[in-house]
């Protein structure tokens, strides 16, 4: 399932402007997610949060994903017997919060 999800973030990064960089090891993955994919400022700033990170959050809770959000950074931590299409479920839900912190990339 590692490679499934590093796919998934693959395809989700190249599909997001918000996203800065995706990384992963087995079923643990990380989104950072940035206001300017050539300066990575971030969506948020250190030790603090922003009203972009705080609404994608909401968006994923309302929807039944729970993930952890740190910063500017998504946590991706599904238990180790996930299935493929529980984790395309959850990819589903992330792929159109993701649509809040896209809306305000800096072109």
């Amino acid at each position: 399932m590692g490679a499934v999800l590093r796919r998934m973030l693959s395809d989700l990064g190249e599909a997001h402007p918000s996203i800065g960089e995706v990384r992963s090891l087995g079923l643990f993955g990380i989104i950072e997610l940035v206001k300017d994919r050539k300066t990575k400022e971030p969506m948020a700033p250190w030790n603090g949060s922003s009203p972009e990170m705080i609404a994608l959050r909401k968006h994923c809770l309302d929807n039944k994903l729970f993930l952890y959000t740190h910063w500017h950074t998504i946590l991706i931590i599904p238990p180790l017997i996930i299935t493929e299409e529980q984790l395309q479920e959850g990819f589903t839900v992330l792929d159109e919060a993701l649509k809040i912190t896209d809306a305000v990339v800096k072109s």
